[in-house]
């Protein structure tokens, strides 16, 4: 028998739609994308929801028979991208389910949309069952002449009731969103450090703050009484990393002096007394599990098991992550990847028995910025942080539920601002979430070269971009953290705003005449790209429409042209070049010489760019004309911001993210480096380190003011 096609009516199932004709797979209203194969194979589940579909019959249907040995594969590979476009798993199946050694089953209930005469989709999951009890319905009244009433009813009853249970399950309702009602500030210090986790026993809630740029102490807030005090009798430079299932016993490790290596991990009683080393391994974290009996911990790339004392260490997985938690079943331990090389952060577990590493995939536009989730203690729910658009927000899973409702799994976003939210940690009773949460602000500062010294520019706003028109007239800057782009007199007179929320703002660009402003747009969930706008307000129009992440954009001393940066990666440096867009041709072209560069900014001569190389992190001179490359410093490992003096004879660029943070400068004619000033406070702005320049060539950074403390927010549970 030969290929056979599906029936042809479009089917729902909970936010996703189906188009046997057009083998479309849509979630809420967006195309997903569906190699060929993979959408037969969907179609043919479809049609038959609720059955077992073996995979001769898949292979028959899509491969047919003269291609049947290479199907498996090929078969293999459909229903991984399946599963991969709907969430799903096949561990925990919520739409395709795996028989065994036989095929496939999809078990979600499926219904009809716009249906009509001419159609002859099989029914949904839904209409099945009410088409069995029909039929056995009518079987029994053929036969009630024959029977009596009171032998018919029991026997009808039997019948029914598996079928109607059935179908209840199935058409259970979702599972109401988990949400926020409250949210209370516990600290008052300003100072609770993000970067530490929170612990709670039930009566008090243990936090980090940091006292200096390397000084913390551990305190604790009595939940009872709001009371926040430091914690005594803990060994000097160390931090607390968790508590024991009795809450009897902190788990400590060293304060990392430079960088990430493997040390000690020590156990010390919570009342006071001597440290207890654990085992004889070394690690970058390390976590007890929700009994007590085992730890695992990471060193390296590697994450091992171990007993609670240390010994029996046994391979688990090999991945580098960090922020480790154990499933309150102690079956499953979730943990956060970093990717330094394209900005990442992504959350993955792994079985403890099983062995069986996977990735959380949440199918969200832009890159991957999930990680340190916990669960709430019963399990229900997962808590993450996804930071998006430079904003840290949380999400919840929920991972199963009550008998009367189906699980919500899709996340939901429990907050939205105006703070940002790191390490959530669910309360012991699971009705609470307590939260390090951030107000950011900051003070724009100019450095005084002559007097050797910072102090407020601008009356020291909270802006950054700041950028000033040739002839210095009028100044734009981006708010902080609000992202939203303005124009005013350099004395803050005829202030306009340009922009208005969600679209974000920065990498500002005047034009030669004053009259436009060329910036990169950041809209949530999607790529970056350029705009320009004019200096009196309006709609902003986008430089070029293309398929690639846009931002940086330059103008030419002339304003005929700007120059830009394109990367095919999204939100990342990688794959990067520069690009020329002519103003008057609509047409944009590569520069030569600019592969792997990015955040290039034209000097005033119109000959030379300067720009960042991804690969190095060292500012580059690419001259326009010949497109002869050369590099400009050499001992700076992370050079941002590269940005002309006024007369091309200076690239200044700061170094923000170093250890020894500082502003430099760089002679273009010999590229001779030179110390401009220390940054000895910590710095604000979209991304942490910018730094610009004044119309009288003075350095300009943003002064970090945030302010962190600990706040518990109340959920409502269904």
């Amino acid at each position: 028998m030969g290929p056979t096609e599906p029936t042809s009516q479009t089917v729902q199932f909970d936010e996703y739609s189906f188009d046997p004709r057009t083998r479309e797979l849509l979630r809420n209203g967006h195309k997903l994308r569906l190699a060929p194969q993979p959408a037969r194979v969907l179609a043919i589940l479809i049609d038959r929801a609720g059955e077992l579909v073996t995979r001769e019959e898949i292979a028959q249907q899509v491969w047919g028979s003269e291609t049947y040995v290479d199907f498996e594969r090929g078969l293999n590979f459909a229903i991984r991208q399946i599963r991969e476009r709907l969430g799903d798993s096949a561990e925990r199946p919520r739409y395709i389910e795996t028989v065994p050694k036989a095929g496939y089953r999809f078990i979600a209930p499926v219904q009809a949309v716009n249906t009509g005469p001419g159609l002859t989709l099989k029914e949904s999951s839904t209409l099945k069952e009410e088409k069995i009890a029909e039929a056995e319905v009518a079987a029994t009244a053929r036969t009630s002449s024959k029977t009596s009433s009171r032998r018919r009813r029991p026997w009808l009853a039997a019948v029914l009731a598996p079928a109607i249970v059935a179908a209840a399950y199935w058409l259970r309702p979702l599972s109401p969103p988990l949400r926020v009602t409250s949210v209370v500030q516990l600290s008052k210090t300003g100072t609770a450090w993000r970067n530490e986790s929170l612990i709670e026993d039930s009566a008090r809630l243990y936090y980090t703050e940091r006292t200096g740029s390397s000084s913390f102490q551990l305190r604790q807030i009595l939940l009872n009484g709001n009371e926040d005090t430091p914690v005594a009798g803990l060994p000097p430079d160390s931090l607390v990393r968790g508590l024991s299932a009795d809450h009897t016993t902190f788990l400590v490790m060293p304060y990392p002096v430079a960088g990430d290596p493997p040390r000690p991990f020590w156990s010390v009683p919570v009342v006071g007394g001597p440290p207890r080393r654990l085992g004889n391994f070394l690690a970058q974290d390390v976590v007890w599990s929700p009994d007590g009996r085992s730890l695992a911990y990471t060193q390296g790339n590697q994450l091992f098991l171990a007993n609670a004392d240390g010994t029996g260490e046994r391979l688990l997985a090999n991945l580098p992550g960090f922020y480790m938690r154990w499933s309150p079943d102690g079956r499953r331990i979730r943990f956060t990847v970093e990717d330094d090389e394209n900005g990442q952060l992504t959350i993955w577990e792994v079985g403890t028995n099983d062995r069986h590493l996977r990735q959380l995939k949440f199918n969200w536009p832009g890159a991957p910025m999930e990680g340190f989730g916990e669960w709430t203690p019963d399990g229900r729910y997962y808590v993450f942080v996804s930071r998006r658009n430079g904003i840290s927000n949380l999400w919840a899973i929920e991972e199963r539920s009550d008998w009367m409702h189906r699980p919500l799994h899709e996340p939901v976003q429990l907050t939205a601002g105006p703070m940002d939210y790191y390490r959530p940690l669910p309360s012991s009773d699971g009705m609470r979430l307590f939260a390090v949460a951030t107000r950011h602000a900051g003070q724009l500062l100019r450095y005084d070269m002559v007097r050797k010294k910072f102090a407020p520019f601008m009356g020291g706003a909270s802006d950054d971009h700041v950028s000033f028109t040739q002839d210095g007239h009028w100044v734009a800057y981006v708010s902080y953290p609000e992202g939203t782009l303005w124009r005013a007199r350099p004395d803050g007179s005829q202030a306009l705003q340009l922009t208005f929320p969600p679209l974000r703002a920065l990498d500002l660009s005047w034009s030669p005449d004053g009259r436009s402003i060329a910036f990169t747009t950041q809209q949530p969930g999607e790529r970056q790209k350029i705009e320009l706008i004019s200096r009196d307000g309006g709609n902003s129009m986008p430089l070029i429409d293309e398929p690639y992440s846009q931002f940086a954009p330059s103008w030419s001393a002339d304003g005929n042209f700007l120059v830009y940066t394109r990367c095919s990666q999204v939100d990342t440096h990688v794959d990067c070049a520069l690009y020329r867009f002519d103003l008057a041709a609509k047409i944009a072209h590569m520069i030569p010489g600019s592969g792997g560069l990015y955040g290039g900014a034209l000097a005033t001569d119109g000959r030379h760019l300067a720009a960042v190389e991804a690969a190095t992190r060292r500012i580059f001179l690419v001259d326009l004309q010949s497109g002869q490359r050369t590099q400009l410093t050499r001992s700076h490992p992370r050079a941002e911001f590269p940005t002309w003096s006024r007369d091309s004879q200076y690239v200044y660029f700061n170094d923000l993210m170093s250890g020894e943070p500082a502003i430099f400068r760089v002679r273009v004619s010999d590229a001779r480096e030179e110390k401009v000033t220390d940054v000895i406070f910590p710095t604000a702005g979209t991304f942490g380190f910018w730094s610009g320049l004044a119309p009288d060539g003075s350095p300009l950074l943003l002064h970090d003011q945030e302010q962190s403390d600990v706040y518990v927010l109340t959920l409502a549970r269904p």
